[in-house]
């Protein structure tokens, strides 16, 4: 949930900003499972921590179970950067016999970073007490649990660390009159975002590893669990995920999307499939019709809407607020709206000036509208154009996508939304497009770059494709093709080397997206370039031959873009007139290490900046 408020409540266009957290670009000391670091605990310790862990709770134990609101202040490492923030979501607390209670992600978070394991602890009077030790989660890979533990998020100036409490052993909450539980004893931050040392240091609730003791790199300080809901008051939605019966038409989109991802912000061309069935009740049209993906950036949901359908207009009426998904451990999901996203014009946290999108949902609208017509639907009442110069293009109405638990941006708008019936044919795709900026490169850090890319919708003559059967192949430099291995790439399927990405790749294929790849380095210590002069994309559409009566079944038909380029733009790295870091080793592009004395030409870098000598 943390993740998911940072990236949508509140978007800096031009630079990066959250009304929810704040993230400080010093690292947080690097754990090495294989080779530990400074331990914080003895041997002893965690011999002792990993015989409380033997036991972790992953079913929901019997009791009176309720859904309470959290909040507070925590600290939270990401990609190896230390942020801070406040808390949401829902924790779950069950009263079980006696004075036994049972509380479910108490650590926040631990729902997506250590699964949905439960703690126990005894309520005595309005005092809740929680031993410490147990285990939130285990890993068989490294056979070890994540514990419990108490102690302060340190800082030496370079690194954010952690460190034990050992003679901490419980953890307490007050229950309220309101039914509310407050952790106790914890010590908040007490500077300001522009203080690191003041502004993420502090002493609560963590977990640690007990392999090597090293920090599960989440730390509350001042937990407040609130509003509790008896289970028994809860409805769960509806989600429709099984195919309705009836008549079914699939129309393959066009049209704009602006989201929000872990990247920022961005406006995309949408496509794909939009499914239609025409409901039947005992093989007769009832008159309800049900739309499968209406939002193109969150069709990997694959859940259906419902509505009614006018056959005298072509009309299609679907009521607002249906469920495309629900996380139901998490008591949440994502609502089908009608909103706009707006920008305005304010400051950033130096003075400079900015540009901030802002959402809102229409409060008013009821139903959301498409129209049927021959061979084609499309969305009614949409405004915006995709067209106009930042920031002007992120304004826009349409199809808007809604967290059901806060009612903020679930980070999707679409608008101009239509779709054509397309029929399967062979034919030459369209050349990908690339934005102007296409390729983000990490650098010397050991983590991962992105190409950024639009699949073409259409063949070289205009006519829709079906992106069900394209493909594409990524090329770097002189035309060679990469290849994406197993070893590096995560998807359930890959078992083999690859070169060509099924476009559909991206449902299930984590490092795979719809409009980019990432790329990832492995070379931490000096620089070592995956592509030294160019980067390039190929779109790869794959069909069945026709069939001739009589004649042997055909190979597929196989058709290919031209390569799209994007050039590296080596003219604007810095002159190495630029006074070098004597102390400092320079490499070359293949991360080799030169002499900064005599240097013939070509590119080089020192301390992740790049110098040209011509």
């Amino acid at each position: 949930m943390l993740m998911k408020k940072l990236s949508v409540l509140f978007v800096a266009l031009a630079v990066a900003a959250s009304a929810s957290a704040a993230g400080f670009k010093t690292h947080v000391r690097p754990i090495d499972k294989k080779i530990v670091k400074e331990q914080v605990m003895t041997k002893k310790d965690i011999q002792a921590a990993k015989k409380a862990s033997a036991r972790v709770i992953s079913e929901q134990p019997e009791g009176a179970a309720y859904n309470y609101t959290t909040s507070g202040r925590c600290d939270y490492a990401s990609s190896g950067y230390l942020y801070g923030g406040e808390m949401s979501g829902n924790t779950r607390v069950v009263f079980g016999e006696g004075n036994t209670v049972y509380v479910r992600n108490l650590l926040f978070n631990s729902g997506s970073n250590f699964g949905n394991n439960w703690v126990e602890g005894t309520l005595e009077g309005n005092v809740l007490t929680i031993p410490l030790g147990q285990s939130v989660y285990y890993s068989a890979n490294y056979d070890a649990d994540v514990v419990l533990t108490w102690g302060t998020v340190t800082f030496d100036g370079e690194y954010f660390d952690f460190v034990v409490d050992d003679t901490v052993t419980e953890v307490t909450y007050l229950l309220g009159e309101d039914g509310s539980l407050t952790m106790q004893g914890g010590v908040e931050p007490t500077g300001t975002d522009a203080s690191a040392e003041d502004y993420y240091t502090g002493t609560g609730l963590s977990a640690i590893w007990t392999d090597d003791a090293s920090w599960s790199g989440f730390c509350n300080f001042s937990q407040v669990l609130s509003d509790p809901v008896s289970l028994d008051d809860i409805v769960i939605p509806t989600v429709i995920t099984e195919q309705p019966e009836g008549d079914l038409y699939s129309y393959y989109r066009a049209g704009n999307c602006i989201y929000s991802s872990l990247f920022g912000l961005g406006t995309s061309a949408v496509d794909g499939k939009m499914n239609v069935v025409f409901g039947k009740t005992d093989g007769e049209l009832n008159g309800k019709v049900y739309i499968q993906n209406p939002l193109w950036w969150l069709d990997y949901y694959n859940t259906w809407v419902e509505g009614t359908y006018d056959w005298m207009t072509g009309m299609i009426t679907i009521p607002v607020g249906q469920y495309l998904n629900y996380y139901e451990e998490s008591e949440y999901g994502v609502q089908l709206m009608w909103g706009s996203t707006y920008v305005y014009q304010d400051v950033d946290e130096n003075g400079e000036p900015a540009y901030y999108l802002g959402t809102e949902v229409d409060e008013e609208a009821e139903n959301i509208y498409f129209m049927i017509g021959d061979d084609v639907i499309e969305l009614l009442g949409s405004e915006g154009d995709a067209t106009l110069e930042f920031p002007e293009n992120y304004n826009a109405t349409g199809l808007y996508a809604m967290y059901s638990d806060d009612q903020t941006w679930a980070g999707a708008l679409e608008f101009g939304v239509k779709g054509q019936i397309v029929n399967v044919v062979p034919a030459v795709p369209a050349d990908p497009t690339l934005p102007e900026e296409p390729w983000y490169d990490c650098g010397d850090e050991s983590g991962f770059s992105t190409f950024d890319f639009v699949l073409p919708t259409t063949d070289i003559d205009g006519n829709m494709i079906d992106p069900e059967y394209l493909s594409y192949s990524i090329f770097t430099d002189d035309d060679q093709i990469f290849t994406f291995d197993p070893a590096v790439y995560t998807y359930d399927d890959l078992t083999d080397p690859i070169t060509e990405v099924p476009y559909w790749l991206y449902e299930s294929g984590v490092d795979f997206h719809k409009g980019y790849v990432y790329f990832y380095r492995t070379n931490a210590e000096g620089y070592e370039p995956l592509f030294t002069r160019r980067i390039g994309i190929q779109a790869i559409y794959t069909v069945e031959a026709p069939e001739i009566a009589g004649a042997p079944k055909k190979a597929p038909v196989v058709n290919k873009s031209n390569i799209v380029y994007y050039e590296l733009n080596y003219d604007a790295i810095e002159s190495v007139k630029a006074e070098l870091d004597v102390n400092a080793p320079i490499y070359n592009v293949m991360g080799q290490q030169m002499n900064s004395k005599n240097l013939p030409a070509g590119v080089y870098i020192q301390n992740g900046r790049k110098f040209i000598v011509k």
